[in-house]
């Protein structure tokens, strides 16, 4: 099973293209035991400022520290980091 070998149940939820809470419901359907989640400890905020800070969205930060968009925002805010503006409606159709 992915998750057992270490797939986080984002990357998961990216590849069976759903949310993450529906994989983790079909996990625990399963018996799998779901790990801890991952913490935003200080030295992740601050791996995540600097991508945010070279220009990546909220998003890119999160796939590649393999968080949620809206967990790194959340800690971002309560860092203090001054967030951009959205670039485009995330409900439109043009994605």
């Amino acid at each position: 099973m992915l998750y057992e070998a270490g797939a986080s149940m984002l990357q998961l939820a990216e590849k069976f293209e759903c949310h993450r809470h529906t994989v983790m419901r079909q996990l625990k359907k399963a018996g799998v035991e779901i790990r801890p989640q991952k913490l935003m400890t200080p030295e992740l905020v601050a791996r995540a400022t600097a991508l945010y800070v070279q220009g990546h969205s909220l998003e890119e930060v999160g796939r590649l520290l393999g968080l949620e968009a809206s967990t790194v925002g959340k800690a971002l805010k309560r860092a203090g980091v001054q967030l951009r503006p959205p670039v485009a409606d995330r409900w439109s159709k043009s994605r």
